[in-house]
Parts: C-alpha cells; sequence; structure tokens
C-alpha cells in the first residue's frame, strides 16, 4: 500500500492515517512550527516538484491523520539566572556585623517547568473502538446463537458462524475503511475463509457466560450426550448416520480437548472486551496464509504491527504486570491448536458420510470417494482459472489434506 500523501510504497500507520515516514514528520512540523500563511504556488511550480504547505497538510487531513493525536512540544528549561555579585558594594560601618551572601553558596534552585497542559494517553483507539461497536451488535448475535445444537446441524452453525464473521468485517470496514476499500474480493474472501475456524474456537470463550446460562437446562451428563448425538446426527444423510455410540467414541475426545485444553484456559486468562477485540484483530489479519496476495499480506503485517503496539499501549496504561502482554499473545497459539482439532473433526464428520467400515469399496467406488475429499480445493480452479501460483497453491492444500485423511481413516477403523 502506498502513502496516501506522496504515493512513497513505505507507509505505516502515522496519527490516525496511512502514510510514509517523511509525511507523517511534516504533519508533525506543520503544527509544532507555525508559518505564516502563504498563498498556494501549485500552478507555477514544475510537474514533479512537492506540492505547496497547504496543499500537502489538506492532502494529510484528507488521508485520516489527525492533529489531535500529534503530541505537545515539549518545552525547553529556562535559562540560569546569574547570581548576583554584592561582594564590592561598600559597607556601612554601623552594620557591620550583617552577613554578607558568599558567591561560593549554592544557586538558588530554578522554577520548575509547567507539565504540559493536555497530556496525549498512548493510541488504543482501534481496539477501544473495535470494542465499543462490539458491544453494539450484541443483541443481534444473541437472536443469532439463540438455539441449542440439538435444535441445529453442522450446515445451520456455519452458516451462522459465517454471518458472525461478516458482522466483525463491518466493523473493520467501518473502523479502517482506507485499508478496505482498496482490498481485493478474493482477498477478502479468503481472509474470511481463514478466520471462521479461529473465530469459532475464540467466540467459545468470549461468550462462555452466555452459553452456560443457555444450556443450563441440561442438567445431567445424559441429557449433554443426547445433545451431542442429535448434533451429529442431523449432521449427516440419513442412510449414512453413525450410531449413538460411535458418535460419542469419535467426537467425545474431540470436544473434551476443546473444553480442557483449548476453551477452558482462554477463558481463565479473564481477558476484558478490548483485549479480546485485539485478538479478534490479530486472528483476522494473519497473513501468513498462502491463498492471499502478497499485497495483502503485507497489509496484515502492518494492521498486526499496529494492534500490537496498542496493546501493549492499553495494558500499561491500565497498570497491568508486564506478563500480561505476553499471555495474551499466547492466546494465539492456544487458538491455533483449536482451528487443527477443528479440521480434524470436519474431516472425520467428511469420512464417516462417504466412508463405513461394513462398506466395501469396489474400483469404481475409489475415484468416487477421493473426489469428494479432493473437489473442494480444486473447486477453485474450475470457477477463476489457474495460473502458476493458483496451481501451487491447489497442489500445497491437496497435500494439506493427506495426513488428516490418514488420521480421519484410522479414527473410523478403529470402531
Amino acid at each position: 500500500m502506498s502513502c496516501h500523501v506522496c504515493g512513497s510504497p513505505d507507509t505505516e500507520p502515522h496519527f490516525g492515517g496511512i502514510s510514509c515516514k517523511a509525511c507523517a514528520a511534516f504533519f508533525r512540523r506543520y503544527f509544532h512550527s507555525k508559518k505564516l500563511d502563504a498563498p498556494c504556488t501549485c500552478q507555477i511550480r514544475f510537474r514533479n516538484s512537492h506540492p505547496c504547505r497547504e496543499c500537502r497538510i489538506l492532502k494529510c487531513l484528507e488521508a485520516g491523520m489527525d492533529p489531535e493525536k500529534v503530541q505537545v512540544k515539549r518545552e525547553k528549561h529556562p535559562p540560569r539566572k546569574k547570581v548576583s555579585q554584592q561582594s564590592d558594594l561598600p559597607l556601612d560601618p554601623g552594620k557591620s556585623t550583617q552577613l554578607v551572601p558568599s558567591t561560593s553558596s549554592s544557586p538558588p534552585s530554578l522554577p520548575i517547568s509547567p507539565l504540559p497542559l493536555q497530556i496525549i494517553s498512548r493510541n488504543c483507539s482501534t481496539i477501544s473502538q473495535t470494542a465499543f461497536n462490539w458491544e453494539s451488535i450484541q443483541p443481534k448475535r444473541f437472536l443469532l446463537f439463540d438455539k441449542t445444537l440439538d435444535q441445529t446441524n453442522y450446515y445451520e452453525l456455519s452458516c451462522l458462524m459465517r454471518e458472525d464473521c461478516r458482522m466483525i468485517w463491518k466493523i473493520v470496514e467501518g473502523l479502517l475503511p482506507s485499508v478496505t476499500y482498496n482490498l481485493r474480493y478474493l482477498d477478502k474472501e479468503a481472509m474470511l475463509r481463514n478466520f471462521l475456524p479461529k473465530w469459532s474456537v475464540l467466540t467459545a470463550a468470549i461468550d462462555m457466560e452466555m452459553n452456560i446460562r443457555r444450556y443450563s437446562k441440561f442438567e445431567g451428563l445424559e441429557d449433554i450426550q443426547r445433545m451431542l448425538v442429535e448434533f451429529y446426527q442431523y449432521s449427516m444423510p440419513y442412510e449414512y448416520r453413525m450410531t449413538p455410540e460411535a458418535i460419542l467414541k469419535t467426537f467425545g475426545p474431540l470436544l473434551a480437548y476443546y473444553g480442557e485444553h483449548v476453551i477452558l484456559p482462554i477463558h481463565a486468562k479473564n481477558f476484558d472486551k478490548a483485549e479480546y477485540m485485539a485478538l479478534t484483530l490479530l486472528i483476522l489479519f494473519d497473513g501468513a496464509y498462502t491463498n492471499i496476495s502478497v499485497e495483502c499480506s503485507e497489509m496484515c503485517r502492518n494492521i498486526r504491527n499496529l494492534v500490537f503496539r496498542e496493546l501493549k499501549g492499553y495494558q500499561m496504561d491500565k497498570n497491568y504486570e508486564e506478563t500480561q502482554f505476553i499471555d495474551t499473545v499466547d492466546t494465539l497459539s492456544i487458538v491455533e491448536k483449536g482451528e487443527r482439532k477443528f479440521h480434524e473433526e470436519l474431516l472425520v464428520l467428511l469420512l464417516s458420510t462417504e466412508f463405513r467400515p461394513e462398506m466395501a469399496l469396489t474400483c469404481t467406488d475409489i475415484p468416487k470417494f477421493l473426489c469428494a475429499i479432493l473437489l473442494p480445493p480444486l473447486g477453485v480452479f474450475f470457477e477463476t482459472g489457474c495460473d502458476y501460483h493458483l496451481a501451487i497453491c491447489i497442489l500445497l492444500t491437496i497435500l494439506g489434506y493427506i495426513p488428516g485423511i490418514i488420521y480421519a481413516c484410522y479414527v473410523i477403523v478403529d470402531q
């Protein structure tokens, strides 16, 4: 992304906008050193010369740079006052006992320089505004996830989670319009697909208290097992539904792992809304995936650096311990563990509906079985065409399926 003022390729967030370091320094100097107003001279300058001072500051303001975020210029210490010399004055004989101040004595203390009238706190506007907007969509989210698991299935729950991700994206669009406006449609859809598994893990920890109230009607272990069996059975075609015992044996360990090693450890950290929203932005703008462009990856890196900086400043303003920042960032690794388990669960569910141990696969069924597994990534080829980079991406995606397929087959056959 280029600078919105001068077009320089090296950009980063400055004073609420995206600009290069040179334009940020000009913006700071403009409000620190006032100069006489001069008429615009852009019409009589050379074509390749910089715009005049007034036109350049207008471009800075259009880029979103806020003058209130410029720190107040520090005051310099006043010069030291010279000690008055009184040794050369004539002494009165009648007042010979009066002490004369010595020049070797310590000078009087300097006057304390007053603090600036306004101390600007660390800028945490991104995560604070995200937390505020997140609170405003809670009534809609409450209606969206009003059903319990026994009243829905995997497809319906996935559609609800996708709608939840799009609400998060609308918050980001209102917060960072200059960043998301130039984003390609394919990059946006890829970011949402990458975000959904991690968000389904993180939102379970965020909505822990709400889920406890929602599922309070299930009192015993038998009620919970019945709810899980109905959820997974309704998610499978009727002719391929697994028995209740097979469902609990297959998916029970996965759900136990979610609770013990992912959701409860995150909820035990007692993050507030701003910290949760910082984690949300960090997992949304993850540029480590291969299905996004280089420009999108660079944009994600800049946004993550901004969020890291604001998160550190927010926790310092709250007087948290220094280890709080490390503990917050470490939550990302826990979310990634939950994402891997989520992929394993999907593969087990997919292979459970396509392949059963009592079904004998013939030579004609094997290609059909493989196509059912590998066609989702290959569908990108038929929809968008294929170039060199896309072919490599599809190949890597298919290779990434193989370990999960082997694991899922092992789980099913072991029943």
